[in-house]
């Protein structure tokens, strides 16, 4: 009688042992699974360092493919704690010496080969110079020219003379690029923004006061559907903003 019970003890130990390995594979399954679900919803690194970029967030790491030779130190700035004016902010002195700046600018561009491809405008909070890629660089590199090197000396007179806060926006058109240097067109738009950069800290224009940024074909200022359209979208723009407690000369 014993020796059944003892039977039928070890039948039930058997039972539990096998319900428990069964209920251990389905909870491996499910972590599994999990998993798999983080690995496809993880975030595009590089898209993130792009975002930042364009908004404001500071990162010294580039998205792959951007020469390490290209990268600067803390290549997007807020400027420390200066705050950007708008233009009701500005005095009517200042809007007379921005003014006269723009004047300036034209005047001197006028006379050049690629003037042509050089728009000035009002922005909110001071204005821009945009320089179509031809005047900067060669089809599909980021490398400035000799030949661009008078058109942003201009500028560099400008930003010795005026405490402006400068950004440097770099845009393409949307045809595809994907070269070892460049495998999309975020790390040409920015890897030109940061060379024009890099050209006016050679000239002894402070970090504190200049940004790049690169981005890519996100923002035309006309349709891609044509030739023409395509070319004023691929742009280097150079922002001049004046901030909070400082005056023009």
């Amino acid at each position: 009688m014993n020796h059944e019970s003892k039977k039928k003890k070890g039948k039930k130990e058997v039972t539990a042992a096998g319900w428990e390995q069964i209920y251990c594979s389905l909870v491996l399954i499910l972590v599994a699974l999990f998993a798999l679900l983080v690995s496809y919803s993880t975030i595009d690194g590089g898209k993130v360092t792009n975002f930042n970029r364009g908004y404001g967030g500071s990162s010294k790491k580039y998205s792959t493919g951007l020469p390490t030779n290209l990268i600067v130190e803390n290549p997007v700035c807020t400027g420390g704690n200066s705050i950007a004016l708008s233009t009701s902010d500005i005095t009517e002195a200042e809007k007379a010496s921005i003014e006269s700046t723009i004047q300036l600018l034209k005047k001197h561009y006028e006379g050049m080969i690629w003037g042509e491809s050089v728009d000035i405008e009002w922005i909110d909070k001071g204005f821009k110079v945009n320089f179509g890629a031809n005047v900067l660089f060669a089809p599909g590199l980021a490398t400035v020219t000799r030949e661009a090197y008078p058109y942003l000396d201009q500028i560099i007179t400008i930003a010795l003379k005026d405490p402006f806060f400068i950004r440097v926006e770099g845009y393409t058109d949307d045809v595809p690029i994907n070269t070892p240097e460049f495998p999309s067109n975020w790390e040409l738009s920015t890897a030109r923004a940061v060379n024009v950069l890099r050209y006016f800290l050679k000239k002894k224009i402070s970090s504190e006061r200049l940004a790049a940024i690169g981005f890519s074909q996100y923002h035309p200022v006309e349709s891609n559907d044509t030739p023409e359209g395509r070319q004023k979208n691929r742009r280097v723009e150079i922002c001049f903003e004046l901030q909070k407690n400082q005056e023009l000369n």
